[in-house]
């Protein structure tokens, strides 16, 4: 099995690609994972020849095979603009579907309850997942991708008190990184 994740630090913290390769590898698959992530970075941005992000990602898709490609938008903007971000999913998954691999979305979750950036934009904890997770689903059924429940499950997490979240209320914990991994695996390796 060979994954590219795209994206942000909700990818990066806690290196969660490697944390999703060690969960296989305790189920007896060995996958080779890639990534390309950049701190805040919104979908778009990987789509541009202008951004050496966006041309290491076109690179990779023309140069190598992939079995999976997984799309990690910016943790704001699928809930406050949501056509901008089914708008990259659907470009990225054209490429992706060229590359003959299959589109993943990975699902984020809400800020936690206390966080600036909730209070900014009007929105409660549960505002916000549900905002997340409609424009999520939307982008897996509009484009024929997988889409991996990793905010699901975190909000269940955080609802029973469990720490989640990095103390910014934003980022994942390094528990917070395990769950999403974990759900990963369950979801890719069937």
């Amino acid at each position: 099995m060979k994954i590219l994740f795209i994206g942000n630090s909700y990818t990066y913290f806690n290196d969660m690609p490697a944390l999703f390769a060690a969960e296989c590898e305790k189920r007896g698959v060995r996958p080779e994972v890639k990534s390309v992530t950049a701190g805040g970075y919104m979908l778009s941005q990987f789509l541009s020849d202008e951004d050496e992000y966006g041309r290491r990602v076109k690179q990779l898709l023309n140069d190598e095979k992939f079995d999976y490609v997984v799309l990690q938008e910016q943790s704001v903007l699928p809930a406050t603009d949501t056509e901008s971000f089914l708008s990259s999913v659907s470009a990225l998954a054209a490429l992706i579907r060229k590359n003959g691999a299959k589109p993943v979305l990975y699902q984020t979750w809400g800020r936690a309850e206390w966080s600036e950036t909730l209070g900014r934009l009007g929105m409660t904890h549960d505002g916000h997942h549900a905002a997340l997770k409609r424009a999520y689903e939307k982008a897996a059924n509009d484009n024929g991708a997988l889409l991996v429940y990793a905010g699901d499950r975190f909000d269940e997490a955080y609802k029973k008190g469990e720490q989640v979240y990095d103390p910014d209320g934003s980022h994942p914990s390094l528990y917070g990184s395990e769950i999403t991994a974990k759900e990963f695996c369950r979801v890719l390796m069937g």
